[in-house]
């Protein structure tokens, strides 16, 4: 494999214009929103709003969230934010939150915080265990792994993708901590039984969250439309947390999330503090310790911008625009919308063309989507998140989409999966290590660099076992990072 190499940038000291200008030159091959439509990983609010975000960056970005005592108007502004979430969500006067770097920590916190709850009030348990539908975020498993929980995976319907019920009731045991809903899950859109769920869990005294990450202000937003109104938020006595962006679709810049509880309680069993070394006392709400306070200032400072009329607008805006393109997608041959997506996300998929062709096919069109691979007894796929910052561009989607999958028809495909099958079969039993020696070449790479057509690559990892799959990205990117 070929590295990556580092440059020594400590030899000499660069005046700041020339650091500016290699900064500039170094962005250069990166994806610009203003040139392509990234519809995945970025939700972009606008030139005026991304101006004011930038500037309460700047502002607050010496500032250090570790010490509240020193910045209180650091303090303040976590407190609106949460204050905020929580309105929208519903919670009550005992409901309580911090604000964390992204959805990941926010779900490790509620993970501990169901861990250490269990550890104080339920001596039973001896084997911690989370039980989750296939749909829910791998940041429940990141956070399993690094608690030493155990995560037990629950199926889901496979035309909606939303939890199956009765395979969620069996899951939950005796040494189950935590049970988990998507609203809305990431990879279809959909959104789980989150009330009959929650309701079960509590039936049983297990803590129930739900991961808002992508969906809690926006769907929130819908039932103040009256576009949706089914509950999913602390209007339910079984939801525990939430976690919820503010970086998606509250158009907040990276990186900020939040973790809400329902009582402090179960916020304090999140926290570690300690003041037994030499150092001084340690108070962390949060899994960082020394934090810049600039995505704090930044997402209050959006927040403080639109208001409740600000986001109900864009709402509207991405759901009018959702419905227009998923009817006009549905008219495109080859390619079939998964499930019925209840907010602006959605998936593509295809019984006769490769999916992971048509997206290397409509990103040379200027799309950015992310390429899913076939899980839990749904096919390959990719998806498309709609926001504020693309709408004007929407218009193309369908007609790209239709264009780039009539010529996939049309030319043929240019991968061949039969021989990935059989090259794969000859390789069962091989160390991994051996396995990626035949399969690189075959997926295009050749370099520290991925290759510009992807679909080979994602078809070959499409047919991998999961676990397979997970063990080649690793060593692959360990290589050449």
């Amino acid at each position: 494999m070929c590295l990556m190499q580092p440059r020594t940038i400590l030899d000499n000291p660069v005046p700041t214009q020339n650091v500016i200008a290699e900064l500039q030159e170094l962005s250069g091959n990166d994806v610009s929103a203003k040139e392509t439509a990234i519809v995945s990983g970025l939700y972009d609010p606008g030139a005026e709003i991304n101006d004011l975000a930038k500037s309460a960056y700047g502002m607050f970005l010496s500032q250090n969230a570790l010490y509240f005592n020193l910045y209180p108007s650091v303090a303040r502004m976590e407190q609106d934010l949460v204050g905020a979430a929580l309105t929208l969500l519903r919670g009550d006067g005992s409901s309580c939150g911090n604000i964390t770097s992204g959805g990941t920590e926010s779900i490790m916190l509620a993970v501990k915080s169901a861990r250490d709850t269990a550890r104080q009030t339920r001596p039973e348990v001896t084997k911690p265990r989370i039980v989750l539908p296939i749909t829910a975020h791998p940041a429940f498993h990141k956070a399993a792994h690094y608690l030493g929980i155990e995560t037990v995976v629950t199926k889901v319907d496979p035309t909606g993708f939303r939890a199956d019920l009765s395979d969620f009731e069996a899951a939950l045991d005796d040494q189950t901590i935590l049970a988990v809903g998507s609203a809305p899950n990431y990879s279809h859109g959909t959104v789980d039984p989150i009330s009959e769920m929650s309701e079960l869990a509590r039936s049983k005294g297990i803590l129930f969250h739900v991961d808002g990450c992508v969906g809690g202000l926006y769907l929130s937003y819908m039932r103040r439309l009256g576009l949706r109104d089914k509950p999913f938020d602390f209007s339910l006595p079984g939801v525990t947390s939430i976690s919820v962006d503010l970086h998606k679709y509250g158009y907040a810049p990276k990186n900020a999330s939040l973790v809400l509880y329902r009582n402090r309680a179960l916020r304090q069993a999140a926290w570690f503090i300690n003041s037994s070394t030499t150092e001084y006392a340690v108070i962390n709400p949060t899994v960082q310790s020394s934090r810049t306070s600039g995505p704090i200032a930044a997402a209050w400072a959006v927040m403080r911008h639109l208001g409740h009329t600000g986001y109900e607008a864009m709402v509207e805006r991405c759901q009018a625009t959702t419905t227009k393109v998923l009817k006009e997608v549905g008219q495109v041959r080859d390619v079939d919308v998964l499930a019925d997506p209840e907010m602006c996300i959605f998936t593509l998929a295809s019984d006769t063309l490769n999916i992971f062709e048509i997206d290397d096919a409509m990103r040379q069109l200027g799309w950015m989507l992310t390429p899913q691979f076939a899980c839990g007894g749904g096919p390959e796929n990719v998806h498309v998140s709609v926001h504020d910052g693309v709408l004007d561009r929407m218009t193309r989607f369908a007609p790209d989409l239709e264009r780039s999958a009539a010529q996939l028809k049309q030319n043929g495909s240019a991968v061949d999966e039969v021989k990935i099958r059989q090259t794969l079969a000859s390789l069962a039993g091989q160390p991994i290590e051996q396995m990626l020696g035949t399969l690189m070449p075959m997926a295009g790479l050749t370099g520290p660099n991925l290759p510009e057509q992807l679909a080979p690559m994602n078809t070959i990892l499409n047919h991998l076992p999961a676990e397979m799959r997970d063990a080649a990205l690793g060593l692959y990117l360990s290589a050449t990072r």
